[in-house]
């Protein structure tokens, strides 16, 4: 009945821990499917040798196409009705597959969702869940209930259902359906065009609530995370992209897709802050400008609701909206140097 599905790139340290977690599942009755995209380390032997030991794993190897790529080739390839996703540098719980057949049986439901634990390596564990309350959604109420305010509550980061793919098991035959409207040029939000466009095609959706299986394994504790130089092109191009399936499947509340990039946008500024340090404050200025004066954000700022934003998130709105890149730069950096919260 399910197909676990592995995307597998350069990770020989963290094989041994998932692909265990999985082939240790109480339900045993499974498909594994491991992409190896490419990979330059031992990674390719160590899927094979893994499949000589264990007649449930099927091992795809292919040119490094990226992680889309790889994720579509897996789900051409799996052969079971459902389908769940666990990256190769994290790991599930052993009751997994088993609660998801439990509840497949239970809802016949097309997507299934549920949480995850975000361990970093600091030692401290959060909890992420879904913000959908817990039941059935059949396609009138994903239409009534989810899609209105499917990216955004007026909050920032305030999706209802997270985007990661690994916290949900997926019917096939929807995965199938939406895989050619998914660009392999999508470098930065893969899980957040393939969920999108999955819960567009759904006929209905079971959200499982305080249920964290997924153990996803960051190695920064910083919200911020890693500085990517690209990353606001990134973004203007997962945009498109969005908009694209929200074309095709006729999603009519396009203003959620302008304030999920505003959101997006404001993350990227504040890891353009945070992480940029070696360039100084005058490059890093001329970066958030950058961005700032974009007229795609100019547009989309136009959209958000300042007073719905809380806290810290609302200041730097507001920061930002008032153009004041000093106070942005010397209050972002002392949020994060001296650990008065998380920026």
């Amino acid at each position: 009945m399910i197909s676990i599905i592995v995307p597998c790139y350069n990770c020989e340290k963290s094989f041994e821990k998932c692909i265990n977690s999985i082939r240790n599942q109480t339900y045993q009755q499974i498909e594994i499917v491991l992409v190896n995209d490419g990979s330059t380390d031992r990674t390719g032997i160590l899927c094979e040798d893994a499949a000589k030991e264990d007649g449930r794993i099927k091992v795809i190897h292919q040119k490094n196409g990226g992680l889309m790529n790889a994720w579509k080739s897996s789900v051409r390839n799996a052969s079971k009705e459902y389908i769940a996703f666990c990256d190769s540098d994290d790991y599930v719980d052993l009751d997994l597959a088993e609660t998801l057949v439990n509840k497949i049986n239970e809802s016949n439901a097309d997507i299934i969702l549920y949480g995850m634990k975000v361990e970093y390596s600091s030692g401290i564990v959060e909890n992420a869940d879904n913000r959908l309350k817990k039941g059935l959604y059949a396609k009138e109420d994903i239409a009534k209930l989810i899609l209105p305010s499917y990216f955004d509550n007026g909050q920032m980061q305030s999706e209802l259902i997270l985007a990661s793919r690994d916290t949900k098991i997926f019917r096939r035959t929807v995965l199938l359906q939406v895989v050619d409207n998914l660009s392999d040029e999508i470098s930065l939000g893969e899980d957040e065009l393939t969920t999108f466009a999955a819960v567009l095609s759904a006929q209905s959706i079971y959200c499982m609530n305080n249920y964290h299986p997924y153990h996803y394994m960051r190695n920064d504790e910083s919200m911020i995370g890693r500085y990517d130089s690209q990353m606001f092109h990134k973004y203007l191009l997962l945009r498109k992209q969005l908009t694209e399936i929200a074309r095709i499947y006729d999603y009519p509340y396009k203003e959620q897709i302008e304030k999920r990039f505003v959101s997006h946008i404001l993350l990227c500024m504040k890891k353009e802050i945070g992480r940029n340090q070696g360039s100084g404050y005058k490059k890093v200025k001329r970066n958030l400008i950058s961005m700032r004066e974009n007229e795609i954000f100019k547009n989309a700022l136009k959209l958000v609701e300042v007073k719905k934003y809380q806290g810290k998130s609302r200041v730097f709105l507001q920061l930002v909206i008032a153009k004041r890149y000093f106070m942005l730069y010397v209050i972002t950096n002392m949020v994060s140097r001296f650990g008065v919260g998380k920026p």
